[in-house]
């Protein structure tokens, strides 16, 4: 769908608003497909994604009350209830999609599956290290025999400590955050102001020279090849580029995925945009009062 709109953009619109490079039939469909092709790959990878952050919220989602359900089954495993009793009546509705999946393991283990066969589906269907690790281990004792309650109550207390540990870590990454964030959003747009507005200076000075005196004065007779627009739009570019690169590495940082990072890249595109033009009118202003 999106494909047929990048298609027939150029064709509906291009000479109602006047576009002199797409007014041929030829080049109006050539203009549509690469068009439609761009709408198309960006759908993809939009789509794709919004499936990673599914995916991944439900790994936060399932990790966070991990050790809570654990240490559920704990206590109805020394209550007398049998591992399989002990799972089905510790799923509560708020576990969220832990117990969602629960039911469906603990159905199929009723009908065609064992449990054992049926609690290692849980690791397919929840993309979590942490919890295919517990999946696995309680299996495997539930088959070779022991004191299922303490291994479940040991496994608990790690999850806890582990979670506690990437706390931690994240907030020891807080500062390399706040200053990639502070160079991409705050120092490269005041940069790329006071380059705009020193060659709209020069542009000035050179105007006036060229009106009062017809004298070579060296590099200000010359023309410059670089201009103000230019600048301005290559600043824009920069930003887009830099919100990519610097949202890529956030997401390594905070999500431990680059891809994840992804999210914040229009928050800092916009960001930086905004500064740059702000940071641009305060710069204007100080120099023309000088």
């Amino acid at each position: 769908m999106f494909f047929v709109i990048g298609l027939l953009i150029p064709l509906s619109l291009g000479n109602y608003f006047g576009f002199e490079l797409i007014k041929e039939i030829g080049t109006q469909f050539l203009s549509g497909l690469m068009l439609g092709i761009v709408f198309f790959v960006l759908t993809l990878v939009l789509y794709y994604l919004h499936l990673e952050y599914q995916i991944d919220d439900r790994r936060k989602r399932v990790e966070n009350i991990l050790a809570d359900f654990l240490l559920m089954v704990s206590s109805n495993l020394r209550s007398g209830m049998t591992p399989f009793a002990a799972f089905r009546n510790s799923s509560r509705e708020e576990f969220g999609p832990l117990a969602e999946e629960i039911k469906v393991i603990t159905a199929k283990s009723m009908g065609i599956e064992s449990f054992a066969s049926a609690l290692k589906e849980l690791s397919k269907k929840i993309d979590s290290r942490i919890l295919a690790e517990s999946v696995s281990f309680f299996s495997e004792s539930i088959k070779s025999g022991g004191k299922l309650a303490d291994l479940l109550e040991a496994t608990a207390e790690d999850v806890t400590k582990t979670q506690e540990m990437k706390k931690e870590m994240l907030s020891g990454t807080k500062m390399y955050v706040m200053f990639v964030l502070f160079v991409i959003i705050v120092a490269t747009p005041l940069l790329m102001s006071i380059s705009v507005q020193f060659l709209n200076m020069l542009g000035s000075i050179q105007a006036e020279s060229n009106l009062e005196s017809e004298i070579d004065i060296g590099f200000m007779s010359s023309e410059f090849l670089i201009t103000p627009g230019f600048m301005q739009n290559m600043a824009l570019v920069l930003f887009f580029g830099n919100a990519i690169l610097s949202s890529l590495f956030i997401g390594v940082l905070v999500e431990r995925k680059a891809r994840l990072g992804i999210k914040y890249s229009p928050i800092i595109f916009i960001a930086s945009t905004v500064l740059f033009f702000v940071f641009k009118t305060i710069v204007s202003g100080i120099l023309s009062v000088t």
